[in-house]
């Protein structure tokens, strides 16, 4: 079940945004009926069909004048870029070219070409489906509408244009003229099932499984996190400001044919542990590391944090969990709660990520959400949580043998302490078998790690 990437692409002007907010049914996509065109950037929106997660990216309108707001090549050069990012990393699914229901055009033909050019420079095929929109004119319902593709099917193929797949829509409402009620429902299913059949599947299809450590302070709303993913009241909410570092709750539940499972871990709460601390953080260190074994590793480090100012502490949890525990090898990936006041909540991200990568804390993906169950964006909050998780699902797990991995995250742990002197010796091999319970022989090796 990893998520798909469906790119919508073509002409300013077409409806590209009005049919992204056909396909999610709701207005998400900025849209206008302006002279320039209003998307300037490709814009991200999750969402699921028929059970699947999908992105669906909106791109700046091609052919559109050196006195638009994206002039034509700086356009390309977005759409090219975004193609080759995500064919390196989650592939591209599925095209969709979105055309207006007049005649065909050499400008029609153009963007076409422009389009399958820089598709045919990428390393795996990409299909290219079609949209006609507009159409409310021929007919009120889509069957109606499928005349303009018999019509104008023999001109598609002299211009050299072909597709995967099509649907003939308008993105109107019901109620705009001329009305008519299930117009708007009727179209939306017409591009589901187009979407559902022509998109290329995952890399990998086999369900497997996802094992998650989600951390962050205590506050910024992990355990109602948990419950929008799992789409029910998966993990008590509790304002408990007593949990020790690295104390985890482990929850496991389905999203689709993917097992999800993860561990609510608590981080730091202050950049400096005192002694009492770090030996609380140690044990259940090695509780977590134990756990993680026995799961088969780890698929995803999940950071969460409130939409809000970078802190010294969010950047030692930040250290600590991707730096020692996953020593750079386990992909992170940063879900930012308390959005709910943002009118667009990926908003956020685009005026923050430059600030965050200054900081040093750069992600492999992210999730922009609100977790009130009764908010507005809480479907489309669960629709971004979800379609991130379940990018992680075909690939390995990260895992060390125990004896060095519990060495090097209690060593790890020990550079956030801010006096050292009873770290060494005979005390710490003496916390390791009487409080975590090591047989005395691997308490020693640890202990010999941290001379």
């Amino acid at each position: 079940m990893s998520t798909r990437n469906v790119i919508i692409a073509g002409e300013s002007g077409v409806g590209k945004s009005s049919l992204v907010n056909l396909i999610l049914g709701e207005t998400r996509a900025l849209a206008s009926n302006d002279v320039a065109g209003v998307t300037c950037d490709a814009t991200r929106h999750p969402t699921t069909i028929f059970e699947h997660s999908y992105y669906l990216w909106d791109t700046p309108g091609l052919n559109e004048g050196i006195q638009g707001n994206v002039p034509s090549k700086q356009a390309e050069e977005i759409l090219r870029n975004l193609l080759t990012q995500l064919e390196k990393t989650h592939g591209v699914h599925l095209l969709i070219l979105c055309l207006r229901g007049t005649k065909i055009t050499k400008t029609m033909q153009q963007t076409y070409m422009i389009i399958t050019g820089i598709c045919a420079k990428l390393s795996t095929h990409v299909p290219i489906a079609a949209v006609i929109t507009d159409l409310e004119k021929v007919a009120p319902s889509p069957d109606g509408m499928e005349l303009w593709w018999t019509n104008s099917k023999p001109v598609l193929a002299n211009y050299g244009m072909g597709f995967v797949g099509h649907a003939c829509i308008t993105t109107l409402t019901d109620e705009c003229h001329p009305p008519s009620p299930g117009r708007f429902r009727k179209c939306q299913m017409v591009v589901h099932e187009l979407i559902r059949r022509c998109s290329h599947p995952p890399r990998s299809t086999s369900p497997k499984s996802i094992n998650i450590v989600l951390f962050g302070e205590v506050g910024v709303g992990k355990s109602s996190l948990v419950n929008l993913i799992a789409g029910r009241d998966a993990a008590k909410v509790s304002s408990d400001v007593q949990a020790c570092t690295l104390d985890s709750k482990d929850h496991t539940f389905q999203i689709g044919p993917a097992q999800v499972q993860i561990w609510d871990t608590v981080g730091l709460d202050e950049p400096e542990l005192d002694s009492d601390g770090y030996l609380d953080a140690v044990e259940k260190a090695i509780q977590l590391i134990k756990s993680l074994n026995a799961a088969g590793g780890i698929s995803l480090l999940l950071f969460c944090i409130r939409g809000n100012r970078v802190t010294a502490t969010m950047q030692s949890n930040y250290r600590l969990f991707y730096e020692i525990l996953g020593r750079k090898e386990v992909p992170i990936a940063l879900v930012v709660t308390h959005l709910e006041r943002e009118q667009t909540m990926e908003d956020w991200w685009l005026r923050n990520v430059k600030m965050l990568e200054w900081y040093g804390i750069v992600t492999a993906g992210h999730a922009c959400v609100t977790c009130i169950l009764d908010h507005p964006k809480h479907q489309e909050s669960q629709d971004a949580i979800r379609a991130l998780l379940t990018q992680y699902n075909e690939q390995g797990k990260f895992m060390m043998p125990a004896e060095a991995w519990i060495g090097r995250l209690i060593k790890g742990l020990a550079a956030f302490v801010s006096d050292k002197a009873f770290l060494k010796g005979r005390d710490m091999i003496r916390t390791l078998t009487k409080r975590c319970h090591l047989e005395p022989g691997l308490a020693q090796r640890i202990a010999a790690r941290l001379e």
